[in-house]
């Protein structure tokens, strides 16, 4: 994860309460972020996506910052989509290989160039044709019988 002394900023952060903190994690969240963000909209913003379900987010920060270990995570079988930002700083893009060596041969990695942690923002054309691909390669191939119905898979 981004550097931060304890979880408590990291918290402060990822959950910010205030325009000024909201401004810091658009500038850690996107390659290039927004400039001269009206703070009436910044405080609309931190209502709804900072403020709602509050407790579960820290609690889920603070999981993710002290527990670590991809060794914790289970091996997934399924194929699996992993779509990371180029310039990612919240987790930066080694977190995304690692991950990738860590679930094997299934799992592919896709990286968004020019983009950082807010990929679905900043880069949602390039985002849509990767899940796109990944869904129309994973999903079964079906062959129709011989009386030309489409129920059977190879």
């Amino acid at each position: 994860m981004f550097q931060v002394k304890s979880v408590e900023e990291a918290v402060s952060v990822l959950l910010p309460q205030s325009p000024e903190k909201l401004r810091q994690l658009m500038k850690l969240s996107y390659y290039k972020p927004a400039k001269n963000v009206p703070s009436c909209f910044l405080n609309d913003f931190i209502d709804v996506m900072c403020t709602v379900n509050h407790q579960e987010r820290k609690e889920l920060i603070e999981t993710l910052y002290n527990k670590r270990k991809f060794a914790d995570l289970p091996k997934i079988t399924q194929p699996t989509l992993i779509v990371w930002g180029e310039y990612d700083q919240i987790f930066p893009l080694e977190l995304a290989r690692r991950l990738k060596r860590h679930l094997g041969e299934n799992a592919q990695l896709a990286v968004i160039k020019d983009a950082g942690h807010a990929i679905n923002m900043e880069k949602p054309k390039e985002l849509y044709k990767h899940l796109k691909s990944f869904l129309l390669e994973s999903r079964p191939h079906i062959k129709p019988d011989s009386n030309g119905n489409s129920d059977k898979l190879d």
